[in-house]
């Protein structure tokens, strides 16, 4: 019985290590291409905005799904899985958003969705982490 319990929680020091390795790369990668982005914007350079663009996808896509974003979470955050969840996906459509516009040289547009962007980003770390 005391090898399954000590089992048990090898297992589960060992995901929520694994989740807050997955959490701190993508806000790591997330970082890197929203600079990038903002960068882009600020010099006229549709080529790094869209090089930003695909870090932000690769970083979004590593922790968006609610199984490892409540493995994250703080016990008494737990229940706040859905706002995370939600800025995910607002991100992951503001990319594209953004791309379409690029790709259309909307460019007001491609910067408002940028915008968007960086505002879920806020919006999820001020309610999880109460700031």
């Amino acid at each position: 019985m005391k090898v399954i319990n000590i089992l048990a929680a090898t297992m589960l020091t060992i995901s929520m290590a694994s989740a807050e390795d997955i959490m701190k790369k993508s806000m790591s990668i997330m970082e890197n291409g929203m600079t990038q982005i903002q960068q882009g914007f600020l010099n006229n350079n549709l080529e790094l905005i869209k090089s930003g663009s695909k870090l932000v996808k690769e970083g979004n896509a590593l922790f968006s799904e609610k199984e490892v974003i409540v493995q994250y979470l703080p016990k008494n955050k737990k229940h706040m899985v859905n706002v995370a969840e939600n800025a995910a996906k607002r991100i992951d459509l503001d990319v594209n958003v953004l791309e379409l516009n690029l790709d259309s040289k909307a460019y007001i547009n491609a910067a408002n969705a940028y915008s968007d962007m960086l505002n879920a980003c806020a919006r999820c770390h001020s309610i999880v982490r109460s700031w």
